[in-house]
């Protein structure tokens, strides 16, 4: 959105015979069109092997912060994937969603293996 925004002041900026109500109306569509981006282009890309995870419990209260791994393959929301911990433990999770073009997508733990020593 932030770029959207800076070109349409750039070329109002730049253009002699630019109106206000043609930039309102560049405006209008970069916010559209940045939105409609951020919605859709997690649901999309899905997660991908490498990317960085967040692994919740699936009982009690949602947690907003779980553990950070990293996918082990490629998967799509609904779906079981591997995950590695960042602490090297491997765990095998649902995606639950996707958070944005930001945040990691979030795992609902099925198994985890706990090694005794």
């Amino acid at each position: 959105m932030l770029v959207s925004l800076c070109t349409t002041l750039l070329v109002f900026a730049l253009t002699p015979d630019a109106t206000l109500l043609g930039a309102l109306k560049m405006m209008a569509f970069g916010t559209v069109l940045s939105i409609a981006i951020t919605a859709i282009y997690p649901e999309v890309r899905g997660v991908k092997a490498g990317d960085t995870v967040s692994v919740v419990t699936g009982g009690g209260l949602p947690s907003l912060l779980g553990r950070i791994g990293r996918a082990s393959a490629a998967a799509r929301k609904n779906e079981q994937i591997k995950i590695i911990l960042d602490n090297g433990n491997e765990v095998v999770g649902v995606v639950e969603s996707y958070t944005g073009l930001i945040g990691p997508a979030k795992i609902r733990l099925l198994y985890e293996e706990k090694l005794v020593e």
